[in-house]
């Protein structure tokens, strides 16, 4: 009868260290999942910001190139207006 006392002493000695792991086990990695959860819809939030953004710049270098061609015609037209030349066509609009 001793030994069945020791036994299940030494059963219990085991058990409650390898329960107390599993439970802190299965807390860590709820919290993990949670803030990979987290972690993903900011990621999914931040990136249709920055598409948002890229999309915004295009514009903007449409923009930009639109002027670009207008100074330069510009330019063209005061060159020709020193010159005595005739004037030159503006470029057709997009």
């Amino acid at each position: 009868m001793d030994d069945v006392i020791k036994l299940f002493g030494v059963m219990v000695a085991i058990m409650i260290p390898v329960a107390i792991g599993g439970g802190v086990f299965v807390l860590i990695a709820g919290r993990l999942k949670a803030l990979r959860g987290r972690r993903a819809a900011g990621s999914s939030q931040e990136l249709e910001e920055l598409r948002a953004r890229v999309q915004e710049l295009e514009q903007h270098q449409t923009q930009l190139q639109e002027l670009e061609e207008r100074v330069d015609f510009f330019e063209r037209m005061l060159l020709a207006l020193r010159e005595g030349k005739a004037l030159p066509q503006p470029p057709p609009r997009s």
